[in-house]
């Protein structure tokens, strides 16, 4: 059975750092603090979407995706700006896909601000089937500048400190943001991915180490590097912290042992259905509140 899913709709993309990107200037902002929080709207019920600037061009929807190592600028937009591009590869899931890079003037929303930044180019044309246009993906590279929180109950991010101690421990390295989840009869490492509603997991990488799991069909998501064929599975037990989640999955394909070693899959955060999502870069805990 093969149908259109959500499962991975929005970029869950990891740079490959090629020797001529590693070079790349890393990001800097200005002081940042904003307990005024930055309104969004959601979209497929998980999916945050905000306004910002890049350049001179105001008033565009960039989704919050930690999913993304790298910001990704919509390629219509890249042209109609003439910014200078090139060329390099990233992930997508389970394969490498050639990826353009284009230097901007400047991206800012909210508090955050930096000038002459690197973003990836793509299609976002398939954010139209949640019904909206989308202009740029805000990925870790941006994100990671501040602690942040995402609240669902009054539609706003708020950047600056987190003021809560509880929390599981999150790792943030340069490519990903993952915690631990346990899994059936496992401990399984996930990246942590705001642009995804759903658990995803390599299979060659899990198979073995979480006991029996049934198999409900066969799908395909959509994202940045194209089609990506999935297997819909109902794992024993799925568990972040002391929170039970929904035991629904999907298996896909892994990537070679060299391309995130000790990553199982994706942890998409819609599976929380939480009112609040803490991200505490002082702590490196994520928190949440259902």
């Amino acid at each position: 059975m093969k149908t259109l899913c959500r499962f991975c709709i929005v970029l869950s993309v990891i740079v490959l750092t090629s020797r001529n990107l590693t070079a790349k200037r890393q990001p800097q902002a200005h002081p940042i603090e904003s307990r005024s929080g930055i309104p969004f709207k959601v979209y497929g019920n998980y999916l945050v979407v905000i306004e910002g600037r890049i350049g001179d061009r105001g008033k565009l929807r960039f989704v919050v995706d930690t999913g993304v190592t790298h910001s990704v600028i919509d390629r219509k937009l890249a042209g109609r700006m003439g910014v200078a591009r090139r060329s390099g590869k990233v992930l997508n899931f389970d394969k490498t896909i050639p990826a353009e890079w284009a230097e901007v003037a400047e991206v800012q929303f909210g508090p955050i601000d930096v000038a002459h930044f690197s973003m990836m180019v793509g299609d976002l044309r398939y954010f139209q089937s949640f019904a909206t246009k989308v202009d740029a993906v805000i990925g870790l590279d941006l994100l990671r500048l501040s602690s942040f929180s995402i609240d669902y109950d009054v539609r706003k991010i708020f950047f600056g400190p987190v003021n809560r101690a509880s929390g599981v421990p999150m790792n943030s390295d340069p490519l990903c943001l993952s915690v631990q989840l346990a899994v059936g009869d496992g401990w399984l490492r996930f990246v942590v991915d705001t642009g995804a509603q759903a658990l995803v997991l390599y299979e060659e990488r899990v198979l073995g180490r979480i006991g029996q799991f049934s198999i409900a069909g066969e799908t395909d998501g959509s994202s940045v590097g194209g089609y990506v064929h999935a297997k819909r599975a109902t794992l024993a037990r799925v568990r972040l912290g002391t929170t039970d989640l929904d035991k629904a999955a999907f298996l896909v394909k892994a990537p070679p042992e060299n391309i995130l070693p000790g990553i199982d899959g994706y942890f998409g955060t819609g599976t929380l259905k939480a009112r609040r999502i803490d991200f505490n870069f002082e702590t490196n805990t994520l928190a949440w509140e259902r």
